[in-house]
């Protein structure tokens, strides 16, 4: 791909060689290094690329063997050039083409946000925009190590990130924190305890940090104290004489129960394509967009896809041009109605993503039971899931005075 580039670039020449010893002429190329290529036999002699600047070395060479050569094409660019030499508005429009390709490669024309879950893509790009570092925005302003000490700043959430601008794009990549804002909040503030958040049977606990109040198989409420963040310190004595405060650290586990209820209709509104589709093609410039045709599809219902494609000259070069196309798919709604067994296929669907909820909270789910009952206008389903999960949440520690305090002074006794 270079080497074809490099020979277009310098331009080469497809030659005849006929004559008294053409493979002389071939021989004496080859011993001062003159390169040729596509080499093949004709009638009387060979023909062959060669060079621009190769050829220009070729006369004594055709003079001492008697053969004479003739040119059939001319190929590169010094003879394109050399073509349309006359047409200077076409070589003016060239000329700002790539001035113009010059003045955007000076802006961001396209941002990239990698490796966040709880902050969208959304939310980051208005944040940027807001902050002076959407598109449009010239290289030059931007400061990258000044950037990611601000995204840190302003989401606590996020304990890592990186900014790079290579091209026209603005990649920006963050590591967000695995502990939660609720939870990172619930340990400041001096020292905690650990509480229940539901109703549920200790499966096991593993304390690093606190007191256990609690032990495997007992049943605890909402709200009842399962580690403390305060220590006593007691004498030879058995006598508490002091206390000492920490931030609880526990992983605590416990079996709870969820009862589940779902009720729909058998009668339902369906969405049944009419096999009517309409394009819509658009192009966008920076923040303005031109849509072809102008008017509105004219269905009355309709689903709409868009897709979209910004224009590039290579990886990382991004231009301010988007094209779009709208494709929009008519339908009607038809009324329809399960049968029993379509109705508890639906029934199953519906429980299958309640317990996805806790496969995504990795819950574990140890059983579940549920009853479906259709009749002629409904279908009902109830049961219970049992699971064995994490529980627990942080609480502010009581804070006593010490028991040496509490004692009455001997002084006053008297």
């Amino acid at each position: 791909m270079l080497l074809s580039l490099v020979k277009y670039i310098s331009g080469y020449l497809r030659v005849q060689v006929t004559g008294y010893a053409p493979e002389r002429f071939l021989n004496l190329c080859g011993n001062h290094n003159i390169v040729i290529w596509n080499l093949i036999r004709i009638e009387g002699g060979y023909e062959f690329f060669i060079s621009l600047k190769a050829f220009r070395e070729l006369k004594p060479f055709l003079k001492k063997t008697k053969t004479m050569v003739r040119i059939t094409q001319r190929c590169g660019f010094p003879f394109w050039l050399f073509r349309y030499r006359k047409r200077k508005l076409f070589f003016g429009g060239i000329c700002v083409f790539f001035a113009f390709l010059f003045l955007l490669s000076r802006f961001i024309w396209n941002i990239e946000i990698v490796g966040n879950t709880s902050v969208t893509d959304e939310t980051m790009l208005s944040y940027l925009t807001e902050n002076g570092y959407g598109f449009g925005t010239k290289k030059s302003e931007i400061d990258c190590t000044k950037l990611e000490e601000k995204i840190r700043l302003d989401y606590p959430e996020i304990i890592w990130t990186s900014a790079q601008i290579s091209g026209t794009k603005l990649t920006i990549q963050i590591k967000e924190n695995l502990v939660t804002g609720e939870e990172a909040a619930d340990k400041e503030d001096g020292p905690k305890d650990i509480i229940a958040d539901k109703e549920a049977v200790i499966a096991r606990i593993v304390t690093r940090a606190g007191v256990p109040q609690i032990v495997a198989g007992d049943e605890v409420k909402k709200g009842d104290p399962l580690v403390v963040g305060r220590i006593d310190i007691v004498d030879d004595n058995g006598e508490t004489i002091d206390y000492n405060y920490t931030i609880s650290d526990a992983d605590i586990y416990g079996y709870t129960s969820y009862t589940y209820s779902d009720t729909f209709p058998l009668t339902y509104q369906k969405k049944q394509n009419t096999g009517n589709e309409t394009k819509r093609y658009g192009i966008e410039f920076g923040e303005k967009l031109f849509m072809i045709p102008w008017k509105s599809v004219g269905y009355e219902r309709s689903d709409k896809a868009t897709d979209y494609l910004q224009l590039n000259l290579f990886s990382d070069f991004y231009l301010p041009v988007t094209f779009c196309v709208d494709t929009y798919s008519e339908y009607e709604m038809k009324t329809c109605k399960y049968t029993e067994e379509e109705a508890k296929k639906e029934a199953n669907a519906h429980f299958l993503s309640y317990l996805k909820k806790f496969d995504e909270k990795n819950v574990q789910i140890l059983e579940k039971n549920v009853i479906i009952d259709v009749n002629e206008k409904n279908c009902s389903v109830s049961g219970t899931v049992k699971t064995c999960e994490k529980i627990g949440v942080y609480a502010d520690t009581e804070v006593i005075s010490r028991p040496a305090d509490e004692r009455p002074d001997t002084d006053e006794l008297e």
